[in-house]
């Protein structure tokens, strides 16, 4: 039973997948991919320097959660960098729904000494805190497509999606806080597949619990996580002003405030879509379309972001599975220690 629910999952994400990346090659085809090249070509080599600006976003969020960790003086800020940059890679290049590399986070936090319920508890904030901070940034976003775009449909559109994002972001953090989730997946895993290994999957779901309990009872004291991952996204915003500036068209600060939050949340929404493929693509046509940008520079736009992230996370993930290697080749030669100890 669990192991076809895994593969019925597996197909899912992998038809998701074929059927994003269909819409993605149909939507450059139909846009015209010489008008797309000729964009692409104006950034040329420019378009390396979007590797090392993305830095800058990105550290301000692994502030955010080095904040969380602060009573675990011994993670260090680059290797917390380096541990984002791997669950970036592998929530944007590998079929995990989005939700792969906040285990891997986990993971990596373990191997560095961190215990397990810390590690989960501390990424399982700070994704929640990451979706408040989102949900902030899309409704600035939302501010500025009432002052600044005409098209009242999709400003309906925006509002319906705020109504429905809201009360389920709020009953997520009630969940945690008042019942605790892990708990409440342990119950619904037990119903749905008998509940084998599962506390091996996630440790123990009550010490889990106890420490997110433990977290958000800080209450204004996370507000400085917060603050840094705004900051990131607003950095992330300048990140869109600088490639259209390489594509040789520039935008106002306020319209790549705009195409980055309604498109990092369009794109949140479907996460059950691998890399977000076709819905980046149809998003930023759609919201291009609103403040004056053609299909063809929209496009142009999401390539070289996915030339950006394909760049520095094949490298990433590269290291990982390095790093990967390196301990079960460790623990082998511990077992085969102990193993010829006992002999």
């Amino acid at each position: 039973m669990k192991a076809a629910n895994l593969l019925k999952q597996k197909v899912m994400m992998l038809a998701a997948g074929l059927l994003g990346l269909g819409l993605t090659v149909f939507l450059v085809v139909h846009a015209g991919v010489s008008d797309i090249l000729k964009l692409l070509a104006v950034a040329g080599w420019g378009l390396l320097w979007l590797l090392p600006f993305h830095l800058l976003p990105l550290s301000l969020d692994v502030l955010g959660w080095k904040w969380l960790l602060r009573g675990e003086a011994r993670v260090r800020f680059w290797f917390l960098l380096w541990v984002a940059l791997v669950r970036e890679a592998a929530n944007g290049l590998l079929p995990v729904a989005r939700v792969g590399g906040e285990v891997l986070g986990v993971r990596l936090l373990t191997y560095y000494g961190v215990p397990g319920y810390v590690a989960g508890a501390s990424v399982m904030v700070e994704v929640t805190l990451t979706l408040l901070s989102q949900f902030i940034f899309t409704l600035a976003g939302f501010v500025v497509l009432i002052f600044a775009v005409s098209d009242h449909h999709l400003q309906f559109q925006v509002v319906f999606f705020l109504a429905l994002i809201l009360p389920l972001l709020m009953a997520f953090i009630w969940v945690q806080y008042r019942w605790g989730l892990f708990t409440v997946l342990q119950m619904l895993m037990k119903k749905l597949l008998g509940g084998k290994d599962l506390l091996a999957l996630i440790g123990e779901p009550q010490r889990l619990d106890a420490e997110i309990r433990r977290l958000y009872a800080r209450r204004w004291g996370l507000l400085p996580a917060n603050v840094w991952q705004l900051s990131g996204l607003l950095v992330g915003t300048a990140e869109v002003w600088f490639t259209f500036w390489l594509l040789g068209h520039p935008l106002p600060f306020w319209a790549a405030l705009l195409l980055e939050s309604l498109g990092q949340a369009l794109r949140s929404m479907a996460f059950l879509v691998p890399g977000g493929l076709g819905v980046q693509e149809g998003g930023f046509i759609l919201f291009g379309s609103a403040i004056g940008v053609g299909p063809d520079l929209a496009l142009a736009f999401s390539l070289t972001r996915r030339f950006r992230e394909t760049l520095m996370g094949i490298p990433v993930l590269l290291s990982w599975q390095a790093l990967e290697g390196h301990y079960m080749h460790r623990q082998w030669r511990q077992i085969r220690s102990n193993g010829e100890g006992i002999s």
